[in-house]
């Protein structure tokens, strides 16, 4: 057992990477990356204590994304200097290991400092496309009264583009060319390509959602095959984000929505026509039962009364006799109602409804009867 923690130390001693000077063994690495994990933990930790306090302030979650951003930056800086403290790295030795290169390609080397200063150049980018896009939509697109789909396209566009410099500016920086990372994803292509294979067919399907545009942002739609049912709040190149009943989102692949049956309700407009059926006893008046439906379809407030102009399908309330039922004569009321995300509502109002007028009415709602005939043995 001894000599299995003598060899362990002896690794830990080793030189990790062969830096000038006092070179830094595997022991200070792996103290720095804990003490940084250490520290994630604590931001983690932070992060939810004030997310709560934030909740109680009622502050602006914009505010509040910020404010944690900032936060959890704070504690890694703070974390990334108590960690060379603890693994007893100098500044010197920090100096050299991000100055330490590594051969690449055709003469060409990259160095932790290279890195990350090419990172920094793509997250400064990132911030000040979304401040930029902030800027075009409040001062430009929404001054020129462009509806909420178009400027959604427009500004997704206008992301990329600017990510996509920043990144061929990182890349710069760096020291790797167009050409060198062409060689590199060349040969990677292969590999790659049967893995990517449904990422590129969703990327595809986004670009045919985003110029077709049979959804828009706000459209409430229906993917019969899955069973999902919701408002579309954001139309991304990969998946498209639904917010279902229960406020809860719902992330679809776009080739989902190009493939598979998707039933989109306000489409030209968000009118929906609401199907109640009910069936009644064969000793009711069918004029009563009429009489009691449009009564209950008129008092309720969200139900539209009267046809609306231009719309020759949106009718006012009506009866319809269906069928003479085995054990109910059938009847089905519609009703059309100016929002199609209140459909399961309105309906299950109109149940309540129905039910009280029945009862006023003296109106009965039968259950299945069946005759049951008993011969003597012979």
């Amino acid at each position: 057992m001894s000599e299995l923690f003598q060899r362990i130390q002896e690794f830990l001693s080793r030189p990790a990477l062969p830096l000038s000077g006092r070179e830094v063994s595997f022991f200070e690495l792996i103290t720095l990356i804990g003490t940084l994990a250490v520290f994630v933990a604590i931001a983690g930790f932070l992060r939810r204590w004030l997310s709560r306090l934030f909740s109680k302030l009622k502050m602006p979650e914009s505010t509040q994304n910020r404010l944690l951003a900032l936060s959890f930056l704070i504690v890694m800086v703070v974390g990334f200097v108590v960690g060379l403290e603890v693994a007893n790295i100098s500044i010197g030795q920090l100096e050299a290991l991000f100055a330490y290169e590594i051969p690449i390609a055709q003469g060409n080397s990259l160095t932790l400092a290279k890195l990350f200063y090419g990172l920094i150049i793509i997250v400064v980018v990132f911030i000040l496309s979304k401040y930029a896009q902030w800027v075009i939509r409040e001062q430009v697109l929404q001054a020129f009264h462009i509806d909420e789909h178009t400027q959604f396209i427009l500004l997704r566009f206008f992301h990329i583009g600017v990510v996509a410099l920043g990144v061929l500016i990182s890349l710069n920086t760096i020291g790797l060319s167009l050409t060198n990372l062409i060689v590199i994803l060349g040969g990677l292509s292969i590999g790659i390509g049967f893995g990517l294979q449904n990422i590129a067919s969703n990327i595809v399907s986004g670009i045919i959602l985003i110029f077709e545009r049979p959804l828009k942002i706000g459209d409430l739609v229906e993917i019969m095959d899955v069973n999902i049912f919701g408002r579309v709040s954001a139309i991304n190149l990969r998946s498209t984000v639904i917010v279902a009943l229960e406020e809860k989102e719902i992330i679809v692949p776009n080739s989902q929505l190009i493939t598979e049956p998707v039933h989109n309700l306000t489409h030209y407009n968000s009118r929906y026509r609401v199907c109640v059926p009910v069936g009644v006893a064969y000793s009711s008046d069918v004029r009563f039962v009429k009489k009691a439906l449009l009564e209950v379809a008129h008092a309720h407030p969200n139900v539209i009364k009267a046809p609306v102009r231009g719309q020759k399908h949106v009718t006012a309330p009506f009866v319809r006799f269906v069928r003479f039922g085995e054990s109910s004569l059938d009847f089905e009321l519609h009703v059309w109602i100016p929002d199609s995300f209140q459909r399961f509502d309105i309906a299950s109002d109109l149940h309540f409804m129905i039910w009280e007028k029945f009862k006023e009415y003296g109106i009965e709602i039968p259950f299945p009867q069946r005759d049951v005939h008993f011969y003597p043995s012979e």
